[in-house]
């Protein structure tokens, strides 16, 4: 028999995760928790099985329990489920945080954090496509090993870390993805302030930054810096902040910490 699963915050990751656990046959899917029941029928619905409730009160004994909650809701989740009883020797619970450890939840044994390497923007997309999802596993050795069996048998790679490089690994993922969204937003609004429509500026933006990234994994870093500060042209760097600063101060502030930033990639090992 399958071990049962129940999920507490199914939002965009929890509902792609109890999709692929149950699609895979891995868990059987028991009760799902969100802050209504609307919601919590939707990610039922999305996931293909599950219990829809709302309250603490009508969770029932599982064999494992995904927290996939803010990073503030973790603990307090963890000491609900241990108030209610549902936790024993054998439970296994586990978070979905990037920056947190297995050890916010507060237990001894069973304890441990998986969190993939994908932006959630759109769970139905992830879901189609999760084979191959690079995910990150850490915590209690048992609990990260069945998490590792469980995410293989879905086809997903494991990277297994120390709890002392979780934060530094999460905000290289921010770097990755968060961070490259505030990055293209700022491109599309300057190409705009230059009198582009936002139509044309995304046609413009998106070749050269698709290219821009291939050439970063084929070429590294260092190697695909291209522009005025790898020909060390700081006039028209300068001509650049002040243009942005007439228009978008925020900006213009964003783009000088950034040059200075390449400049330091650009010297290193010179």
């Amino acid at each position: 028999m399958k071990p049962t699963l129940s999920i507490i915050g199914a939002g965009k990751v929890g509902r792609v995760l109890g999709q692929q656990f149950f699609k895979h046959h891995i868990f059987t899917l028991h009760d799902v928790l969100n802050r209504s029941l609307s919601s919590s029928l939707a990610a039922c619905k999305f996931m293909g099985a599950g219990n829809a409730i709302s309250e603490f009160s009508e969770l029932r004994q599982a064999d494992v329990y995904m927290l996939a909650v803010s990073d503030d809701q973790i603990k307090s989740c963890s000491q609900q489920l241990q108030q209610l009883g549902l936790i024993n020797p054998d439970t296994l619970v586990f978070h979905c945080s990037g920056a947190l450890c297995a050890s916010e939840l507060g237990m001894t044994n069973g304890a441990a954090s998986l969190h993939p390497i994908r932006s959630f923007a759109d769970p139905t997309t992830v879901a189609a496509q999760f084979t191959d999802t690079i995910c990150s596993v850490e915590g209690n050795a048992n609990a990260a090993q069945i998490l590792t069996t469980a995410l293989e048998k879905m086809g997903a790679q494991v990277v297994h870390l120390e709890p002392e490089g979780k934060a530094l690994y999460h905000a290289a993922a921010v770097f990755a993805s968060n961070y490259l969204v505030t990055l293209m937003d700022a491109a599309l609004t300057t190409f705009q302030a230059a009198g582009i429509p936002l139509k044309m500026a995304q046609h413009m933006t998106e070749p050269l930054a698709r290219e821009t990234l291939e050439n970063v994994f084929r070429l590294g870093a260092k190697n695909a810096l291209t522009g005025p500060i790898a020909r060390g042209d700081f006039l028209t760097v300068k001509r650049h902040h002040d243009a942005l600063n007439s228009t978008n101060p925020d900006n213009a502030e964003l783009y000088m910490a950034l040059a200075e930033s390449t400049k330091q990639m650009k010297d290193r090992d010179a």
